[in-house]
């Protein structure tokens, strides 16, 4: 009897605090966009990266206190957990980028500055190198491998410009800048243009054909808080908040021009484009799948409504991954 009472006692830890539940809400409506598989994490899904590796397909999440996990998406169906990598820090958000035949994870870890991690083989990842020295509070990152530049925030909306070719040797440092915000939440690089999601103060972009040596080139205010932003085709898409999906066309970066926007259903924080789609991350209603082929009048091509956060969003493979903050990871797929 008293070995059964003790059986009993631990199932019950067990339930209520070994494992978290399925925490992305139900799907409460949508249209042209179908919930897939979700995937629970141990902290916040801050952002998601996806990429092949050796045949099989991988989301890197930034997990907030839990670092950088690595899920084996392969099966989209049933996503499953292969590795992780404790950064000290907080893990706000991750890109990777192939160098010198290498992969790395780019994991931008806030107060620890920016992990650089080899993942090339995902079932053992490990650390190649930190940037921390002199270096603010580093939320966002992004990499251009064909230049073999990296770009990160510094805090405070300063950012700063690495060599990388020398990886897995020390990056070198060319140039640090200052945006004149409060903070920058999105970096975006297309040929030798850098844009930059600046928050309190719009969009920025910087002309870094020599990148020990940037130029500031326009800035474009807008009306709401700018946390993101990609370019693609001449067109640059900006997530405005509450002011909605904004597309520019930026084929002459000394004037951007406002051609349209998208006011969304709530706070738009995060896009994505694919061809003539930008797939827009709408925290609290969820998922919204614009089509752009005009960016005179874009038009909701469908839409998935949970009461999860979305803050951040890929698409891969015809499928649609969302970070949802506490709610994990979710997958989904336009059916349109």
């Amino acid at each position: 009897m008293k070995n059964t009472i003790i059986l009993f006692c631990l199932f019950m830890i067990i339930i209520l605090t070994g494992c978290k539940s399925d925490p992305i809400t139900p799907v409460v409506e949508s249209s042209n966009i179908s919930l897939i598989s979700t995937y629970s994490t141990n902290a916040s899904t801050n952002a998601v990266y996806v990429l092949p590796i050796s045949g099989r397909n991988y989301a890197l999440i930034a997990d907030g206190s839990n670092g950088m996990q690595i899920i084996d998406v392969t099966l989209v169906n049933a996503p499953d957990s292969v590795s992780s990598y404790n950064t000290e820090g907080s893990a706000n958000d991750v890109t990777a980028a192939g160098i010198n035949g290498d992969l790395y994870a780019f994991v931008s870890d806030y107060s620890n500055g920016l992990d650089i991690v080899d993942i090339s083989n995902p079932l053992n990842p490990y650390l190649a190198g930190t940037l921390n020295a002199g270096i603010g509070l580093v939320n966002t990152s992004f990499v251009d491998a064909s230049r073999n530049l990296l770009y990160l925030s510094a805090g405070a909306g300063n950012y700063q410009i690495y060599d990388i070719s020398n990886l897995p040797g020390e990056p070198t440092l060319l140039n640090a800048g200052y945006t004149g915000s409060q903070s920058i939440n999105s970096l975006y690089a297309s040929g030798n243009y850098l844009y930059i999601a600046c928050g309190d103060i719009g969009l920025k972009i910087i002309d870094v054909t020599n990148p020990s040596s940037p130029q500031n080139v326009s800035l474009t205010n807008t009306a709401g808080i700018t946390s993101d932003v990609v370019v693609n085709t001449g067109y640059a898409y900006v997530a405005d908040s509450y002011n909605g999906m904004l597309i520019m066309d930026v084929s002459n970066p000394q004037a951007p021009v406002l051609k349209s926007k998208f006011t969304g259903t709530g706070q738009i924080l995060a896009v994505y484009a694919n061809n003539n789609n930008v797939f827009c991350a709408d925290n609290n209603y969820g998922v919204e799948n614009v089509n752009v082929s005009n960016p005179n009048s874009p038009v909701e091509a469908g839409y998935l409504q949970t009461n999860s956060s979305a803050t951040g969003i890929m698409y891969f493979g015809g499928y649609i991954f969302m970070a949802a903050a506490e709610g994990g990871m979710a997958i989904f797929q336009p059916t349109n």
